[in-house]
């Protein structure tokens, strides 16, 4: 037999008188090492019956010539893989016989070519189960492991019922599937419209397996489109966005807050709803589909459908375009070339109102419309319903009074009275005026400071700095309408008045019940009456204060019932002491100047972070 060696520690031999071992010298350096390699390649080897007694004497004695350490060992005899095809040929089965003395195993290559000399090289083998037949020494009869497959599919139909799509499995030793059989299947399950014929045949010729693939296909149905209105004016116009330089100041001359149409001019153009198209699945069923909604035309005040084109709305008359309440109207606009002052009187218009100049002391205009002033407004009064722009500020001299429906800009506004139902925008300034928005009130300027007085609004206030160094009380009031929080402020001041009024009566009534109590037949009936009837006026008053203080507490508790989100303060540059910066209920005043602050509240308590620079979008 042949001779192994292990690094040239030993030699084994295989002879008729047993299995020998024959140490070299090196072997005596390290026995341990060498007794272990011995052990390992014997077991590893399969040897029977070791004498591993011998082995150590020989190490101990370091013996170099050959001895036997094992009887001799039986022939060796790979194990053998057998298969066979079951009576109807369609399934394999195998047995594995394990080896003997120093065989080998049979391995999965072994199985492979024993299906293959069985005739079934073709069909599918569960590979997991060979594998677990390998490693065993359990199984000695014949086991199944395989099968002959025809070649098979699945369809599934989409939700819609407007696809079916094909999933080809390849065959294992059986038929693979041909065009006939899947167009069997469709016609067995009513499916007639859209089949795709190139699909299939590419199918089958390309053996596209274990795809999902269409080879039907109906058609979705496609909705309609809802009518709608193209403008071919600016419907946002009164929201200006003016145009800012490098350094920071605000273009007030281009802020196209005014849009003038002339007679003729097209304004708007209807899109009509389209009535869509149906669908149809791959059985042939219609798929309904939705129609777009029509919406009517929007022609309103001073407008009209074009002859030619009844979808097409122009304009009646020269004026100003606007969409009211889902109308596109014209509003006609009186033009003054200079000041509003003797020479024009006061405005009481109802279109919108454009004044080149000024409009100076003393003088009123009123207008539903918008409202455009190209100078400066001084103490006057101003009613606009609409949008209002005073490019060159107002000087209002603690006397002016503006009212605006909807957005207030303005270059800047000192010692004025502002009420406005949307947004208030100013360039500069605020100084030492009361503002009320039913919005926001943003100061996007270079300058962009609030200098003592009252800013009340909505949502928001944003600014560059707020306060003065000198502590100027200075008020913003973020949340609940501003008619809400003058409300309060009333409310509270009559509070004041009416304890004052009830403490003077209290001390009015004590002195004299004291001058009663001392001196009885002094008192005359006249000044008991007058001593009843201070009493009954006291009663009332004290019924009057308390419900003050009711209604003062309703106001607080709808303010603190409002959402706190989006309501914040941001100032980018400056908070100076003397501020007091109140959202909703909660207040806090400025203590030290602190910078590049937004405010917010939260749980009752107001809170500041870092300068939210998004707040300006």
């Amino acid at each position: 037999m042949a001779n192994g060696d292990n690094q040239g520690l030993f030699k084994l031999s295989y002879e008729a008188q047993g299995v020998k071992i024959a140490f070299s010298p090196d072997s005596f350096n390290d026995t341990a090492t060498a007794f272990t390699a011995a052990k390992e390649t014997l077991l590893d080897k399969r040897v029977d019956q070791v004498d591993f007694g011998a082995i150590e004497n020989a190490l101990n004695n370091k013996n170099t010539e050959p001895f036997v350490v094992a009887p001799p060992q039986p022939e060796a005899v790979n194990g053998k893989v057998t298969a066979k095809l079951n009576d109807l040929k369609d399934k394999v089965l195998i047995k594995i016989d394990p080896p003997m003395g120093r065989g080998k195993k049979a391995e999965i290559k072994d199985v492979m070519e024993a299906v293959k000399t069985a005739g079934a090289a073709t069909f599918f083998l569960d590979l997991e189960k060979i594998e677990n037949i390998i490693s065993s020494i359990r199984f000695r009869d014949f086991i199944e492991v395989g099968e002959m497959r025809h070649g098979r599919f699945d369809v599934n139909i989409s939700k819609d019922s407007t696809q079916a799509l094909i999933k080809l499995q390849p065959p294992f030793g059986g038929n693979p599937i041909d065009k006939s059989d899947i167009l069997s299947y469709l016609k067995r399950n009513e499916i007639t419209t859209g089949i795709m014929m190139d699909a299939i045949d590419k199918i089958i010729k390309e053996g596209l397996y274990n795809q999902d693939l269409v080879i039907a296909k109906g058609q979705r149905p496609e909705d309609g489109q809802d009518g709608e209105i193209e403008y071919f004016f600016d419907i946002n116009a009164g929201k200006p966005k003016p145009k800012v330089d490098e350094e920071g100041e605000v273009d007030f001359k281009e802020l196209n807050l005014f849009h003038k149409c002339k007679a003729g001019d097209p304004l708007a153009r209807k899109k009509p709803a389209t009535p869509g198209r149906p669908g149809i699945t791959i059985y042939g069923a219609p798929i309904a589909q939705r129609a777009g909604r029509d919406i009517p035309i929007p022609i309103g005040l001073n407008t009209k459908p074009a002859p030619s084109d009844p979808n097409l709305i122009l304009a009646a008359i020269d004026g100003q375009p606007k969409l009211t309440n889902n109308k596109v109207n014209v509003i006609p606009v009186v033009e003054i070339p200079g000041d509003v002052d003797y020479s024009t009187g006061n405005i009481d218009f109802t279109g919108s109102v454009h004044v080149r100049g000024s409009v100076l002391s003393g003088f009123t205009i009123r207008a539903m419309g918008d409202i455009q002033i190209g100078g400066s407004v001084e103490i006057c009064t101003i009613e606009c319903g609409g949008n209002m722009i005073v490019k060159q500020g107002i000087l209002g001299q603690d006397k002016a009074l503006i009212v605006c429906r909807g957005n207030l800009t303005a270059k800047f506004i000192d010692k004025a009275t502002v009420y406005a139902d949307g947004d208030v925008y100013v360039d500069e300034s605020i100084m030492y005026s009361k503002i009320s928005s039913s919005g926001k009130v943003v100061l996007s300027g270079k300058k962009g400071f609030i200098m003592g007085g009252v800013t009340r609004a909505a949502k928001s206030v944003s600014c560059n700095q707020v306060g003065t160094p000198t502590q100027t009380p200075t008020f913003i009031e973020v949340g609940g309408s501003p008619t809400l929080r003058e409300e309060l402020d009333k409310m509270q001041n009559e509070i004041k008045d009416a304890e004052k009024q009830v403490e003077m009566q209290s001390k009015s009534l004590e002195s004299s019940e004291k001058r009663k109590h001392c001196s009885p037949e002094q008192i005359t009936d006249e000044q008991q009456q007058r001593i009843l009837l201070m009493s009954r006026d006291r009663f009332a008053l004290l019924a009057k204060l308390r419900a003050f203080k009711e209604k003062k507490e309703d106001l607080e508790e709808k303010l603190v019932r409002l959402k706190s989100a989006g309501l914040k303060v941001h100032v980018r540059k400056r908070v100076m002491p003397g501020v007091k910066i109140t959202i909703k209920n909660a207040s806090w005043l400025a203590a030290d100047s602190l910078d590049f602050a937004t405010f917010r509240e939260y749980d009752g308590e107001i809170e500041f972070g870092p300068y939210e620079a998004e707040a300006d979008k």
